[in-house]
């Protein structure tokens, strides 16, 4: 009866704030905030300077963007509703030199109930641009020039005595079971900072972080499982990640380890959401420290050599950390899981990470003059990614877009489309050979930027064409996927183009 009284109740404010000649036959709309909304007006006797607004007695009036025109004279007017923008009730106002004002709708704003990335193509784009400058990066990863990944080690401090030899010696144990990998050789290596500083914090806070993880999944529990994150927690965690990724991913163990006990993972909602809050507490800094390494091997002038390489990879692990926070959003079935209004945590986090890549190089580099004992520890990326994780992200992305799309048959193609160019880093052709190929020089960064810059431009073309969201959503999803695949064939070919000339290099040597 409650909920029948404030419909009538709003209605009535609607219709008393609008004038009377406007007031019959206007549809009443309800919009959710955080998310973009469209409406179609037109037809063969379009107005061509209409301007329409979301305007209201007191709040400030929204501007409404216009679409090309559609083949029967229609345009499709969109609009995003800010975070922060005031509930209420408000009129969609058109305005033109030929027939004035006129209102064509109602609408009530209301807080955001479903996430639903598909109806936000800003933060949609920034999920796919993230996928699109990891896949590629990996994908450039495999040729000679950066195939080798290596850094200065120094002498270890000796190992703890006594009661706290256990948990040092159940970490080198955890370590070394798994198996040769990227993972295993960033997680050994980010790890080497804090056992720098102090071997037994380094033994002890992975524990510390177990135990962390388990109470943000209990006090969760009394707040409705993992439906309710708060950013701030979120976030301290996994700046610890950053710190030290392995207890970072601990803290994912013991968050997953409460939840599986008490029965909270029942959907595959709880799955992709849990999955994504503990990604989101190590991976950023694996990732970032990959991706400087990379970027330190392109060429730049001494100046920007100093610290663009730094910047970038920061840049990218406050993407990554942003777009998990995004996913677990998207995945919750609670309204506010983990608030995700504005970009100043990604933003400082993305500084901590520049700080702890900055302050590892400055304590290593002068390694070698020092006298202190050190070694080089390297890793040649003879195969990239596993079959596993080629099938873990293949699905993960399906199940994502399924969830937004609620399309299984455009999930499927999508998450086929990038499980090839993920699939081709599995192997090494030998044939085709492009000969012009071998007189080009890969560039992380400039074939980053290169692929960024063409998702933005297709992003901004889609945006301007006379369909709603949703379908604008599918197909900067889909153009994406086909951008990937596109660069991951080329990657091929030219590793399969340079790695002949290398066969044949060895064989007259021999």
């Amino acid at each position: 009866m409650s909920k029948i009284i404030a419909t009538l109740v709003a209605g009535m404010a609607l219709v008393l704030s609008i004038p009377n000649a406007s007031a019959t036959d206007i549809p009443v709309l309800t919009w959710e905030k955080g998310k973009e909304h469209n409406i179609v007006l037109g037809g063969y006797g379009i107005v061509k300077d209409w301007k329409i607004q979301l305007t209201s007695i007191s709040g400030t009036p929204l501007d409404f963007t216009m679409s090309r025109k559609e083949a029967r004279g229609f345009v499709v007017y969109s609009i995003n509703i800010p975070d922060k923008y005031p509930s209420g009730i408000y009129t969609v106002e058109t305005k033109s030199s030929a027939e004035g004002s006129k209102i064509v709708a109602g609408v009530r704003i209301v807080p955001i109930s479903n996430f639903n990335l598909i109806q936000i193509p800003v933060k949609l784009f920034i999920i796919l641009i993230t996928v699109i400058l990891l896949i590629s990066t990996l994908s450039i990863s495999r040729m000679k020039k950066y195939e080798r990944i290596e850094y200065l080690r120094s002498k270890l401090k000796p190992a703890p005595s006594g009661f706290l030899a256990l948990p040092y010696r159940f970490r080198n144990s955890a370590v070394e079971e798994i198996h040769k990998s990227i993972f295993k050789f960033q997680l050994i290596r980010e790890g080497e900072l804090l056992h720098k500083f102090s071997p037994i914090a380094w033994a002890v806070l992975p524990w510390v972080s177990l135990i962390i993880g388990a109470g943000v999944a209990s006090n969760e529990h009394m707040a409705q499982g993992v439906k309710l994150t708060p950013v701030v927690v979120y976030a301290a965690v996994a700046v610890i990640g950053l710190l030290d990724p392995f207890s970072g991913f601990m803290a994912g163990t013991g968050f997953v380890f409460i939840h599986a006990i008490t029965g909270n993972i029942s959907s595959v909602r709880s799955v992709m959401s849990m999955t994504a809050i503990c990604l989101g507490w190590f991976a950023p800094g694996l990732i970032s420290s990959f991706y400087a390494d990379a970027l330190n091997k392109d060429r730049y002038s001494l100046f920007f050599k100093r610290f663009l390489p730094d910047l970038l990879a920061s840049t990218l692990g406050g993407l990554v950390f942003f777009t998990f926070e995004l996913l677990t959003n998207s995945f919750a079935d609670h309204r506010g899981p983990i608030s995700a209004d504005g970009y100043l945590i990604p933003t400082i986090y993305s500084i901590l990470v520049f700080a702890r890549i900055s302050g590892e190089k400055f304590l290593n580099k002068d390694l070698h003059q020092t006298g202190e004992n050190y070694q080089i520890r390297s890793l040649t990326l003879k195969r990239v990614i596993s079959p596993r994780t080629i099938l873990f992200i293949s699905c993960y992305i399906a199940g994502s877009i399924y969830i937004w799309t609620e399309s299984a048959i455009f999930a499927i193609e999508i998450g086929t489309i990038i499980s090839v160019p993920l699939t081709l880093l599995m192997v090494r052709f030998e044939n085709p050979v492009i000969s012009i190929f071998k007189k080009l020089e890969r560039n992380i960064f400039m074939e980053t930027v290169v692929l960024g810059l063409i998702a933005y431009l297709v992003f901004n073309y889609i945006q301007t064409l006379p369909i709603e969201v949703t379908q604008k959503g599918r197909m900067i999803i889909g153009y994406s996927a086909v951008l990937l695949l596109i660069h991951g064939i080329y990657s091929s070919i030219y590793d399969s183009s340079n790695r002949e000339k290398s066969s044949q290099e060895l064989a007259l040597a021999a």
